[in-house]
């Protein structure tokens, strides 16, 4: 079991830094698409980065975070109640 667990904390692993990497991008998409808008005076590049950027961005860091919480459960040396 113990093996099934090392990988499944490795897969678990490699997911949660493309989350990582997936919401920092998206946000930062969002926000400078919006910033854009701001500094040209063009209010429909607000709302098209919003209606664009913002719902996948939303469930980027969502994955994230569940993969965060799944991650620490996996985790080497995590003490569970099958190893007390």
């Amino acid at each position: 079991m113990t093996a099934l667990k090392s990988r499944a904390f490795t897969v678990v692993r490699a997911l949660f830094k493309i989350g990582l990497l997936s919401c920092f991008a998206l946000g930062a998409l969002l926000v400078l698409g919006q910033l854009a808008g701001v500094v040209a005076q063009r209010p429909e590049w607000v709302t098209g980065a919003s209606d664009l950027f913002f719902v996948p961005t939303i469930a980027a860091a969502a994955a994230f975070g569940v993969l965060g919480f799944i991650g620490n459960y996996l985790r080497p040396g995590a003490g569970g109640p099958e190893e007390e």
